[in-house]
């Protein structure tokens, strides 16, 4: 497959949404450039205050330090601020800050764009106290590297929000449920090795499961213990629990086999009334996190703590989320999710 080049501000600005898979709002997005090659693309959301200008630079540029094979960085701010005549420049402080890390980590800071609702322009225009002259959207679709990675099937979705499945338990399907989390009550250890098991041969083999097999395995999530076991087994990596939790190995998870883990907790909001969805919701959140989606994975959150609002690992999901912790596994090239 040839190689993919950029030779405009409308290829590279097109590039951040094909790498993203969707196109970002009120985010800042970073291109690392390895040589002449092009390497990750990070997305973080934009600071609600320029207070915190510098912690926040500080943290995006430690996340490029981590790639050692980077020598300079693309970066674009997309935003619905005004940008045009009359205003001030968005972020102007953020902007300082992040040439200031980078160059200090030894990046070189190439281009910055900022990207409006319809339309973009260079952050450094001919005036210092202005942006560039606003060149329409539109350009983005005939350029020559959008076309490239459209025949290549590569789409950009709208935003980052996945679609989660509807809960549709039926009475039969609430009832076995129950009667499988009263089974856990009276024997949990025989019960909960048995949950164990069965999730790890659905996971292991991609079979299509029964409702019962699903009742009996949703049942099992109920149980913290259960539900934090199959989590850190999820990425077959024989290494600490707290590590795996937290996507911070040198080794890369098995990706495939959180694939089918994904599909399966969906399969599992299918039989799930609102008491039983939390975990699988959180579960879900937790997968979108390691692979680097964090507007999915607040929306996760979002929907689980709407049902259970005290579901302790929801709620520190969701704290992370909102200091902008991104999984170690998501900031390696070595380890992060590139999809099937």
């Amino acid at each position: 497959m040839e190689p993919i080049r950029i030779s405009s501000p409308a290829d590279a600005i097109s590039y951040m949404g094909h790498s993203l898979g969707y196109w970002p709002k009120e985010s800042l997005v970073c291109v690392v450039l390895e040589g002449k090659s092009l390497g990750p693309t990070l997305r973080v959301n934009l600071p609600g205050a320029t207070d915190f200008a510098d912690t926040y630079a500080e943290r995006v540029a430690h996340y490029f330090g981590i790639d050692r094979d980077a020598t300079a960085v693309l970066i674009a701010l997309f935003t619905r601020q005004p940008w045009g005549k009359g205003h001030p420049k968005p972020f102007a402080p953020l902007i300082q800050g992040l040439k200031l890390k980078f160059q200090t980590a030894g990046l070189h800071v190439r281009h910055v764009w900022i990207v409006g609702p319809a339309s973009f322009a260079a952050y450094d225009g001919a005036d210092p106290a202005s942006c560039g002259r606003e060149t329409p959207l539109d350009v983005l679709d005939s350029s020559v590297l959008n076309a490239e990675m459209v025949y290549r099937g590569s789409l950009i979705e709208e935003n980052d929000t996945l679609p989660i499945p509807e809960l549709a338990a039926t009475r039969a399907t609430q009832d076995a449920v129950e009667a499988a989390m009263r089974d856990v009550a009276a024997n949990p250890a025989k019960c909960l090795d048995a949950a164990y098991r069965l999730w790890t041969d659905l996971l292991d083999h991609d079979s299509e499961p029964t409702d019962g097999e699903l009742a009996e395995v949703l049942a099992g999530l109920q149980n913290v213990g259960l539900r934090d076991h199959l989590l850190a087994d999820m990425p077959g990596l024989n290494e600490p629990m707290d590590a795996t939790l937290f996507g911070a190995t040198d080794q890369a998870p098995q990706w495939d086999r959180i694939d089918n883990a994904e599909k399966l907790l969906k399969q599992l909001l299918t039989i799930a009334a609102p008491p039983h969805a939390a975990a699988p919701l959180t579960m879900l959140g937790h997968i979108c996190w390691w692979k680097g989606r964090g507007t999915a994975a607040a929306n996760y959150m979002h929907v689980a703590l709407t049902f259970d609002p005290d579901y302790h690992l929801a709620r520190l999901l969701d704290q992370l989320l909102g200091a902008g912790v991104v999984s170690g596994w998501a900031q390696r090239k070595e380890t992060c999710y590139r999809g099937r």
